[in-house]
């Protein structure tokens, strides 16, 4: 009986220990540091974007292409319609910033977010996506987050936007580093509801 007893233990210990190596491991937490990614002030890039949101209580929706290019003094982003045609262009210098749209004059003010808010209908967060680009953001405590292909955590700023970097991919401007390539981004706001956007980068130049 003794014996029966000390395999039954036996093929128990073994028995937990084959379930604690197929379980699913936790997900890691952001890095709250700078992150070993190099951060880039002149970059050129360019991909897909889309954007759910609320107008007078409707659903509406805009998608297409994008082109994001920005040096220290300069951020350009240009938004194309799934045919190529632009559907807007948003230029920030450290002064102001311009939104120009086929067919109507340009609109100038000192604060782009608000800038785009007001002319678009729909918040486009092009002050914060000099860093949420490059997997870089400021959590809801202030302090700046690297993230990585490892966190899989949501990002929540102070601003109320909910981050997440869905998938990465290698890229040798970076040195052969990890960079973003899908970010998925939502925020509930008074004027135009639910918003939410997607990011899908597939081209990356340094400059």
């Amino acid at each position: 009986m003794s014996n029966l007893r000390a395999r039954f233990a036996a093929s128990s210990i073994v028995l937990l220990a084959l379930l604690a190596a197929c379980a699913s491991p936790a997900p890691r937490p952001l890095t709250q540091t700078t992150g070993p990614r190099t951060y880039r002030e002149n970059i050129d890039i360019s991909g897909r974007f889309s954007a759910q949101f609320q107008r007078n209580g409707k659903p509406e929706s805009w998608s297409g292409g994008f082109d994001w290019s920005q040096s220290p003094q300069l951020t350009t982003v240009t938004l194309h319609s799934p045919l190529g045609q632009t559907l807007a262009t948003i230029v920030v210098d450290p002064d102001s910033a311009t939104l120009t749209q086929s067919g109507r004059a340009p609109r100038r003010a000192a604060d782009v977010d608000s800038l785009a808010q007001d002319t678009l209908g729909w918040p486009l967060p092009v002050s914060n996506l000099r860093n949420w680009l490059q997997g870089y953001a400021k959590g809801a405590d202030g302090q700046m987050i690297a993230a990585t292909p490892q966190a899989t955590a949501v990002i929540t700023t102070p601003d109320g936007w909910h981050i997440r970097y869905i998938s990465w991919q290698e890229n040798n401007e970076y040195a052969g580093q990890d960079v973003p390539k899908r970010i998925d981004m939502e925020r509930e706001t008074v004027e135009a509801g639910q918003v939410q956007m997607r990011l899908v980068i597939s081209n990356w130049q340094v400059h």
